[in-house]
């Protein structure tokens, strides 16, 4: 891994699980290609309304992909 959210594409395909837990826990992550890049981005399904208000504070912006 050359920064904390890249990755070289051979190094991606071998460690998929870490690269898909570290977009889900720490944003987008870059597979660096010959040619080009993959951004690999967690996006969380909807939420309950019992899930949106029993935490405090403003609720999240649906469009905002890291809440």
């Amino acid at each position: 891994m050359t920064h904390n959210s890249d990755w070289q594409r051979h190094e991606a395909e071998a460690r998929i699980q870490e690269v898909l837990e570290a977009a889900k826990a720490r944003g987008t992550q870059r597979l660096i290609d010959t040619d080009g890049r993959f951004d690999v981005t967690f996006v969380p399904g909807k939420k309950t309304l019992e899930e949106l208000f029993s935490r405090p504070g403003p609720l999240p912006d649906d469009s905002d992909p890291n809440p």
